[in-house]
């Protein structure tokens, strides 16, 4: 079977110290099925509409392998559709220090595009850039919610993790 590799990127403003943790947090509590939207006016002109499909998401702690010194900065990613209009997908996100401020994230992974030659002429069409729009979405989700927990925490609210 042939895969497609895709990969995101989003620079959050949460410190790299606190990052792993918040972006821990927010996998607990998505591991119980999340909603990821695709908006359709990134593939064709609409009034704002969206595909959406709530998917079982599971992060775990991996070994980077693309830097073995390191244990705590990366993660590993998987969804499940339950549909094969939506493919599964498996992948890591990596965390790195931007600037003292910020963290990169890092999200790189492959689907199978479902379908057989049909479905791999649709991905090379749209597919990938329905992928695409999907990652950016749950990193936009991400990265939101650990800057607005950072946020809390310098203004006095709840403690870090």
């Amino acid at each position: 079977m042939v895969s497609t590799r895709v990969c995101v990127e989003r620079v959050v403003l949460c410190p790299f110290s606190v990052a792993h943790d918040y972006a821990e947090d927010f996998f607990r509590e998505a591991a119980a099925g999340v909603e990821l939207h695709v908006p359709l006016r990134d593939f064709a002109p609409t009034r704002g509409g969206q595909l959406r499909r709530r998917v079982r998401l599971v992060a775990e702690r991996i070994r980077d392998e693309h830097d073995p010194g390191r244990v705590h900065d990366a993660l590993e990613i998987d969804w499940v559709a339950g549909t094969r209009f939506f493919p599964n997908f498996r992948g890591a996100l990596r965390l790195r220090i931007d600037s003292v401020e910020s963290t990169r994230l890092s999200l790189e992974g492959t689907y199978q595009p479902p379908f057989g030659p049909p479905g791999r002429l649709f991905d090379l069409i749209a597919g990938r850039r329905i992928a695409r729009a999907t990652m950016r979405d749950l990193l936009r989700r991400l990265g939101d919610a650990m800057e607005q927990r950072e946020a809390e925490f310098r203004a006095g609210g709840p403690a870090k993790a």
